[in-house]
């Protein structure tokens, strides 16, 4: 089956007679035409059915082809169709106003059939080679674009593997680094339902938070280190030498910010080291502190009680917790890793 042959090629000519001519030739080309005899029947003509190109008298009654092609191009829509004029206008000055208006090319009348043809052939060519053009980039950015992602897969896991290493290392209790990932994916998909912080909070900031805590102490690297650092500052040192290659990006940034703020309490916010008075401490690490203190609580507990936790995190409020992020958890506690 010819591909051509779904291409479409709108007329708009109030002479029937030019308008028949035309529609033969097109045909004669594979291509399918579409019929018009003034600029408003065009108009709903393309509400139903775009066009690949479009050729169209000037002289019309009523609107005439000079406002078709502005109201066209005005059009985010229909701006990228090219447009032929047809004309009996030979004037240089007519030629130059329907080329500034957009259009791609003119014929004057009488037209030849030899000349149609060869300009509608020319024409539609281009929209081919351009329409094969994207098809390849769509497929090229796709490809780029899972593979930028298997790349960026791979590094988390990298650093997660990183991480359960040192808390290994480190006698972490089994599982922390896990509960601490969901609880916090949970209070942040928890403040997106009640539409709190809706600029910050998306589905890629869902995502990022639920691994990035898992990095929150792998400062604890450090300790055996000369000389020492907190764990938040060295952790920040391993993170950002791991990925000095890294452009930012949300994961990074996220990342970085629970490493750096994860133990700075809520009525402090220049009461960490690396904190400048009055900067906010990062939404990404209120919610991890708040979910980080709650597994260590857990433990702390002979039974692993979380009433007992919950009120810990409760006598907070305020103090150590932001208090909406706290209030929410706490809403949230019959569906919490414990």
């Amino acid at each position: 089956m010819d591909k051509t042959n779904h291409l479409k090629v709108l007329i708009v000519d109030d002479m029937e007679i030019n308008v028949d001519i035309l529609a033969n030739i097109i045909e004669a080309l594979g291509y399918s035409p579409l019929r018009s005899q003034s600029v408003e029947e065009a108009l709903t003509i393309i509400k139903g059915v775009l066009p690949q190109l479009i050729l169209f008298d000037v002289s019309m009654p009523g609107k005439d082809g000079y406002e078709l092609i502005t109201l066209l191009k005005k059009n985010p829509v229909t701006r990228e169709i090219p447009v032929i004029f047809i004309s009996a206008m030979d004037s240089m000055k007519d030629k130059i106003k329907g080329l500034e208006l957009g259009a791609a090319d003119f014929i004057t009348k009488p037209f030849e059939a030899t000349e149609v043809t060869m300009r509608v052939k020319n024409h539609m060519e281009n929209y081919r080679m351009k329409q094969e053009l994207e098809t390849f980039n769509h497929r090229l950015h796709r490809m780029l674009t899972q593979q930028t992602t298997k790349i960026e897969n791979e590094k988390k896991e990298i650093l997660c593997s990183l991480a359960r290493l040192v808390a290994e290392k480190c006698g972490t209790r089994e599982g922390h680094l896990e509960k601490v990932a969901a609880n916090s994916r949970l209070l942040a998909q928890g403040l997106k339902l009640l539409a709190l912080h809706e600029a910050e909070i998306t589905e890629d900031f869902i995502d990022s938070i639920e691994v990035a805590s898992k990095l929150h102490d792998i400062g604890r690297l450090w300790e055996c280190q000369e000389p020492p650092l907190p764990h938040t500052e060295a952790g920040v040192r391993i993170l950002e030498e791991l990925l000095h290659n890294e452009q930012k990006n949300e994961f990074r940034e996220i990342a970085l910010a629970i490493i750096r703020f994860h133990h700075t309490d809520w009525a402090s916010p220049a009461g960490d080291h690396s904190l400048r008075v009055n900067e906010a401490i990062p939404l990404a690490a209120r919610i991890v502190r708040i979910a980080n203190d709650f597994d260590r609580f857990i433990n702390a507990t002979p039974k692993g009680q979380a009433d007992e936790s919950l009120q810990k995190i409760r006598d907070g409020i305020g103090r150590e917790y932001d208090p909406e992020l706290a209030s929410v958890f706490i809403r949230i506690e019959r569906q919490l890793y414990r």
